[in-house]
């Protein structure tokens, strides 16, 4: 199952641009290849459209404003993969890319590691990793990072549990519990998790 579902059907519009509010919908503020969300990047100015099948590849097939090719990307992983498409025969070989909304890749072709690296399931994993660098320092840190916030927000929901079910006073612990309530929407937000 991929990870982002396109749930958006707009218009037909003149310029790819005029796409972003619905894309940013479809892709629930993340980019679609390494998956950092706008609050952790700084907002919606550090995201760019890409187009998957680039345009100057598929051109006659309009795909410049053709919904289904616009995808959702940070800055940085949009540059590293830029115009970049494979060759028939790479593709016949497995060499593509993983396809955000048709296959959750980080399931069927890269593995996520506790330390943050990245291993590598298929030939489409290696082909998207090389060519968007996803094993760059930043998105190591990220995954690392994420991973010790999942832990975290497990830990302060049993902790609000907890102290939802022992109190005596729950009104005078009612303050507690929003602030940890506060802290565990943000890590949600940041991380996407």
């Amino acid at each position: 199952m991929s990870l982002f579902v396109r749930k958006e059907s707009p218009p037909r519009l003149d310029h790819h641009q005029d796409y972003r509010p619905f894309l940013r919908r479809d892709f629930c503020c993340r980019c679609a290849y390494c998956e950092r969300t706008e609050a952790f990047l700084g907002g919606e100015e550090s995201f760019e459209i890409d187009h998957f099948k680039p345009v100057h590849t598929f051109e006659s097939a309009g795909q410049a404003t053709y919904y289904e090719n616009l995808y959702y990307s940070c800055a940085k992983c949009n540059r590293y993969k830029g115009g970049v498409w494979p060759s028939p025969r790479m593709v016949a070989q497995g060499l593509r890319f993983a396809d955000p909304c048709r296959e959750d890749m980080y399931q069927e072709h890269i593995r996520e590691t506790p330390d943050g690296t990245l291993n590598v399931l298929t030939s489409c994993g290696r082909y998207t990793c090389q060519h968007i660098r996803l094993d760059r320092p930043s998105l190591m840190a990220w995954r690392r990072m994420k991973l010790e916030k999942a832990e975290e927000r497990r830990q302060l929901e049993q902790l609000k549990s907890m102290l939802e079910l022992e109190l005596s006073n729950p009104e005078q612990m009612r303050p507690n519990v929003a602030a940890l309530n506060a802290v565990i929407s943000d890590i949600k937000r940041r991380f996407a998790i």
